[in-house]
């Protein structure tokens, strides 16, 4: 992988991947997508994009819970034809494994994708029926740089550009991975959200910044805000935070976003919070989808509870009562476990990793998330890896959310938590995986109670 960008490169290889799309008419066409925000996004983008070329076309959710020889065996048809083609997006590379399968069909194929690649891919070997694009191997970060809504928008638009008119889909994706405030973005993600906001189709607003909770009262915003969690306010009672907003004579049921600058910066005076910033608003939606940060956790939610509604509930213009309680219950307990995880839960620490063993304080439906958020909080040094869970009773073995900080990439861009959890298996056996920031695995008790001793060895 190149370590500077190369953009030419880059949209030369897109542009070739859209020429053969315009070029060929398909009789039919299936999408394949991922199970969460970005992946749903990227599924509207290619569906509005098929619907307006008058294109057949099929859909399916690829969650990574079986192998894709599994999975695409129970969609490939009987009769193979070149007038068929499979769109893949967001779903992680996975080439070492598609290759095989996709040389032994006649369909075309076009993947459109922004995770790292492995190693020991030739590119200039792939087969002549695969249309591969991947900003990674240009030398763009995925996590930084662009999301698949992102990538998927720009080969849709080039296909056809009256697309533009969907690229408000582009923001929920963009927003559900980066976890920034706009004003932060790069790259590819920053012109999109640019040409997005210039078009008039989302609208860019400077402010307090509590996501998961932007279309709340400040009462709320502060106790359960998940991004930045708030030590101070994150999980307390309504007494405590109502208390605090009185003696700044601000009324707690004020709309966040209807704060003006002096009680904000009163806010920000009398407390540690440190995180103004820019939000983006979705103009045709209301209530809590209007707030793209919002819409993409509520998305994200609903994949892992119902993905259907998470599927039809990105065309609505409001939440319905069953998202909505859904969405309320998630908030109100991350923001429970990342108090309890901050002041309950004493931890065992080396001189690169920390473990939290969690049974019996946090359910471990909750493990993986709490994880992701407390890493991204830096709630505990971000120079080490987490390791958060604990003792899986139904199976016996030790279930481990595992988690690092972009601040951990940036010194060790070579060692994410994919290569360690690969490590720790070849060493000590286990099942799991994951990319650079997040992973799980599963060990045995002994197993794991060696890894505790010698983690500084894989990391």
């Amino acid at each position: 992988m190149t370590i500077k960008p190369d953009k030419t490169k880059f949209l030369e290889h897109l542009n070739r991947a859209t020429d053969e799309f315009i070029d060929r008419f398909f009789a039919h066409t299936i999408t394949i997508s991922h199970n969460d925000a970005d992946g749903i996004s990227c599924l509207h983008i290619i569906q509005n994009l098929l619907y307006k070329m008058h294109f057949n076309y099929d859909y399916f959710i690829y969650n990574r819970s079986v192998s894709w020889e599994n999975f695409l065996k129970g969609i490939f048809s009987s009769r193979q034809t070149d007038k068929n083609a499979f769109i893949f997006t967001d779903v992680g590379s996975n080439l070492k494994e598609l290759i095989p399968i996709i040389k032994n069909r006649k369909e075309i194929f076009f993947i459109l994708d922004h995770h790292e690649v492995e190693d020991g891919i030739h590119f200039d070997e792939l087969p002549e029926n695969l249309f591969f694009v991947n900003p990674t191997i240009y030398g763009y970060d995925g996590l930084e740089h662009i999301a698949g809504a992102t990538l998927t928008y720009m080969f849709a638009k080039q296909v056809n550009p009256s697309i533009i008119k969907q690229g408000w889909l582009t923001i929920i994706g963009i927003a559900g991975d980066s976890l920034k405030p706009m004003d932060k973005l790069e790259s590819f993600n920053r012109e999109i959200y640019e040409e997005l906001v210039d078009e008039e189709l989302i609208e860019d607003k400077e402010g307090l910044i509590l996501f998961g909770s932007m279309h709340e009262s400040i009462k709320n915003g502060l106790k359960y805000s998940i991004l930045p969690f708030l030590n101070q306010f994150g999980g307390e009672s309504d007494q405590k935070i109502n208390s605090f907003l009185n003696t700044l004579h601000i009324d707690p049921k004020t709309k966040l976003v209807d704060l003006t600058e002096s009680e904000i910066q009163l806010i920000q005076k009398k407390s540690d919070i440190n995180s103004l910033g820019h939000y983006a608003i979705i103009p045709q939606k209301t209530g809590l989808m209007k707030f793209a940060f919002e819409h993409a956790l509520l998305l994200n939610i609903l994949c892992f509870k119902n993905i259907s509604a998470a599927i039809s509930i990105i065309q609505l213009k409001s939440i319905t009562r069953y998202a909505k309680n859904i969405y309320s219950e998630y908030i109100q307990n991350l923001s429970a476990n990342l108090r309890t995880l901050t002041n309950e839960i004493p931890y065992f620490e080396t001189k690169k990793a920390i473990f939290l063993e969690v049974k019996g304080k946090i359910p471990p439906s909750n493990w993986s998330d709490t994880a992701s958020f407390s890493a991204v909080n830096e709630l505990f040094d971000p120079n080490k890896i987490l390791f958060l869970g604990g003792l899986e009773k139904k199976s016996g073995t030790i279930k481990l959310s595992v988690r690092c900080s972009r601040k951990y990439l940036e010194k060790n861009k070579s060692n994410g938590i994919n290569k360690i959890i690969s490590n720790i298996k070849r060493e000590f056996g286990g099942v799991g995986g994951g990319h650079k920031l997040a992973g799980g695995i599963r060990l045995s008790k002994p197993s794991y109670n060696l890894l505790k001793k010698r983690i500084d060895e894989f990391v």
